[in-house]
C-alpha cells in the first residue's frame, strides 16, 4: 500500500497499534521498519513529506487494509 500524504500522524500510527499483524515501512534506501515496534521510524512519519513515490507500507495481516483505508478516506475529506 502507498501513502502519498498522512495528513494526521497519530491517527495514523493509532490504526497501526490497533493492526492485527506486522505494519513494515519501506524506507527510501530500501530498508524496511516494523511501525509497531521502531520507536525511531514512527517519530520519522511526524517528520516525512512523502517524496513522489509516495510511502510503502506493506501489512502482514490482510484484514488490516480495511483499517488502512478507511483512515485515508477520512483524512482526505
Amino acid at each position: 500500500m502507498t501513502l502519498y500524504n498522512v495528513p494526521n500522524v497519530n491517527k495514523f500510527l493509532s490504526v497501526v497499534d490497533s493492526s492485527l499483524g506486522n505494519v513494515t515501512l519501506t524506507l527510501p534506501g530500501g530498508a524496511n521498519c516494523d511501525l509497531k515496534k521502531d520507536a525511531s521510524a514512527r517519530a520519522l512519519l511526524n517528520m516525512i513529506v512523502p517524496a513522489h513515490e509516495g510511502l510503502c507500507i506493506t501489512l502482514s495481516d490482510r484484514q488490516d487494509a480495511g483499517h488502512f483505508m478507511r483512515y485515508m478516506m477520512e483524512t482526505a475529506s
